[in-house]
């Protein structure tokens, strides 16, 4: 049986880097044969020289073309992602940041490529669009963040009408010990100093101000058919709990696991088998003796973006949740350069989503990149 052709959108990023070791851990079953890097070429040429089933790159910075090595196909930008499912292969992995995943994840889904998905706003902003059936179709996609990937092993083996609750657990980001005023003025450093998780800087000051795991939730609400009344949110800042079920009987159910992206990549590109991660890495090996662990009701007077994600949600609002999304990329990118500070990020999506919110539905792909634009262009003001 030949490996499963695999194409790695962000190889050179967190998740990226993740997949490629797993791939490299498990190569009789799978091979990487394209994937796309942003400005890290040197760790790009590092991959291919790895690697020599990859074919096809694609560098999104222009700039960058001529330092890739090897005699490759090289694309460049938006068009030369697209050129990179025209390779059919088995499987993508969606790791590229913010919004350039979402059309991408489209195409895959509408060439019948399943996408192993660490883009969460594909679906924030794409799930109405998807609907569904194709969202909750794991042929279609398979989640690969730590939250999701958990909950998808929980409730695999349940029935719905058994749960009353499904949470969702945060680390509470680099900023959670701070008040609340505290964090309104934390430096760029400060946000991108996370205890537990090292991940890209956007994702990483999402975790601060939580407004990721108001993506998350979102996320979950379109993966797995869950009603908003059902899901929930715990600080755990010991992160061994991924994620947590509530059954009707008064019994619950949580998946524990080390703090590691391979654990839940490897599920995802094993899915509904499960790999022997564990003789690979044994330091990933589960330990229960010395843990502790904790977990509390996030403040939402603190974190108003996790706050505004529950009632985006309550009220099934899909324009506000594109609005949420978009708004805090535009937002975090002044952010991270030094224009702006998180109390005006909160601003600023709060602004947006009050403005695009309830929406009608939009009809085909232009419509959302024109819709997309215009919150871009709301925000830059």
């Amino acid at each position: 049986m030949h490996p499963e052709r695999i194409v790695i959108f962000g190889i050179t990023g967190s998740i990226g880097t993740n997949t490629e070791k797993v791939i490299s851990a498990f190569s009789d079953k799978y091979s990487i044969v394209g994937c796309s890097s942003g400005k890290n070429t040197s760790r790009l040429n590092e991959i291919v020289r790895k690697h020599p089933s990859i074919n096809d790159v694609c560098v999104l910075d222009e700039d960058e073309v001529v330092k890739v090595d090897g005699n490759l196909n090289i694309y460049c930008g938006e068009e030369g992602l697209f050129k990179l499912l025209d390779m059919k292969p088995d499987k993508v992995v969606m790791a590229l940041p913010g919004k350039q995943g979402w059309k991408i994840t489209l195409r895959a889904v509408e060439m019948g490529i399943p996408v192993l998905l660490a883009n969460k706003e594909s679906l924030v902003i794409a799930g109405f669009f998807l609907g569904r059936e194709v969202t909750a179709d794991r042929t279609k996609i398979v989640p690969i963040d730590s939250e999701h990937a958990a909950l998808l092993q929980i409730l695999d083996g349940l029935e719905k009408k058994n749960i009353s609750k499904v949470y969702l657990t945060a680390s509470g980001g680099a900023l959670r010990d701070m008040s609340r005023q505290e964090m309104l003025e934390a430096k760029v450093e400060q946000a991108l100093d996370h205890p537990v998780w090292s991940m890209g800087a956007k994702v990483t000051v999402d975790s601060a101000t939580m407004l990721n795991k108001g993506m998350e939730l979102i996320e979950a609400f379109w993966l797995f058919d869950i009603e908003p009344e059902m899901l929930d949110v715990l600080v755990h800042p010991e992160v061994n709990v991924h994620a947590a079920v509530i059954c009707k009987d008064g019994s619950s159910m949580a998946q524990v696991a080390p703090s590691s992206m391979i654990i839940p990549i490897a599920s995802a590109l094993s899915y509904p088998e499960m790999l022997p991660v564990a003789e690979k890495f044994p330091e990933l090996i589960s330990k229960y003796e010395n843990h502790s662990m904790n977990f509390f009701a996030p403040d939402l007077d603190k974190y108003p973006m996790l706050k505004l994600a529950f009632e985006l949600l309550k009220s099934k609002d899909f324009s506000g949740m594109v609005a949420y999304a978009i708004s805090d990329e535009v937002a975090v990118e002044k952010f991270l350069k030094g224009e702006t500070t998180v109390l005006e990020i909160h601003q600023t999506v709060a602004k947006a989503v009050t403005h695009f919110s309830n929406r009608s539905k939009l009809r085909n792909i232009s419509e959302l990149s024109d819709y997309i634009r215009e919150i871009e262009e709301f925000c830059k003001d």
